[in-house]
């Protein structure tokens, strides 16, 4: 795939970048201050506007709690990174990208990747990723602040969407919220391609939240807090062309040819 006019873009993703700090500079809470303290619950209330969550992403805090909660908001003691340039597939992950004939696309069905990222899983009817939820971050992709990437199983949009996953990219930094698959090991590829365009985009580092076994196993590591927001700091102010720079779809095999 190709990046057009690359001096463009890099304007364009600064201009964009100053236009989401004025809105997060606008936000009426502090979140700062409350994440660099010791507890993960900062507490509750506050909304969901895109200013709020802009400020509330780049001060290392987010969003997480049950559509008959109030909001609750988090920054966790031990937070889920991920370096790009670090990540190594799996043999059998490599041979699913070989094997099979999937699409990739950047934001070409945001809604339809943060929809299905809702639906309950096998292991719980539960899901935090509720109307109100879905909505907020339906605006973050409007302001070109939240991407999609989508796994499909033949062209885009005329075969099955069958993984992907959602997050909130602000400068060098993207925040993953969720992924989801319908096929085995698609929401793996969809996170193998978030290395691949993140490599490739000026994205540095990759937060995943909160560590889990399917994360780690993707080669995803934990960072205490303290040096995390450390180096949010820089990576929020860092111009980067970023996941929305990626307009090409690229196929699964394209993943096993990367030389970066």
């Amino acid at each position: 795939w190709m990046m057009n006019n690359t001096d463009n873009a890099m304007v364009d993703t600064d201009h964009t970048l100053k236009r989401l700090h004025r809105l997060a500079d606008a936000c009426a809470y502090n979140f700062g201050e409350a994440a660099r303290g010791g507890d993960e619950f900062l507490g509750t209330g506050a909304d969901l506007e895109p200013s709020t969550l802009l400020h509330a992403y780049r001060s290392g805090v987010f969003p997480w709690f049950a559509a008959d909660e109030p909001i609750c908001w988090w920054s966790p003691k031990e937070r889920c990174v991920m370096v790009p340039s670090a990540f190594k597939p799996s043999k059998s992950l490599m041979r699913t990208a070989k094997k099979q004939s999937w699409t990739i696309t950047i934001n070409q069905a945001f809604r339809q990747v943060i929809s299905a990222c809702s639906q309950p899983r096998s292991y719980t009817d539960d899901t935090w990723i509720h109307a109100e939820m879905i909505a907020a971050y339906d605006q973050l992709h409007q302001l070109s602040a939240a991407s999609s990437i989508e796994v499909w199983a033949g062209s885009p949009h005329t075969s099955e969407l069958i993984g992907g996953l959602y997050g909130v990219n602000i400068g060098a930094i993207f925040c993953g919220e969720s992924m989801f698959h319908r096929k085995t090991d698609a929401s793996k590829i969809a996170f193998w391609a978030l290395m691949y365009f993140a490599k490739r985009t000026g994205i540095e580092l990759i937060d995943c939240q909160m560590p889990n076994s399917h994360l780690l196993s993707l080669g995803a590591d934990t960072m205490p807090k303290a040096k995390f927001l450390d180096m949010l700091a820089c990576l929020v102010t860092t111009p980067c062309i970023g996941i929305n720079g990626a307009r090409q779809p690229i196929t699964t095999q394209a993943l096993l040819i990367d030389d970066i």
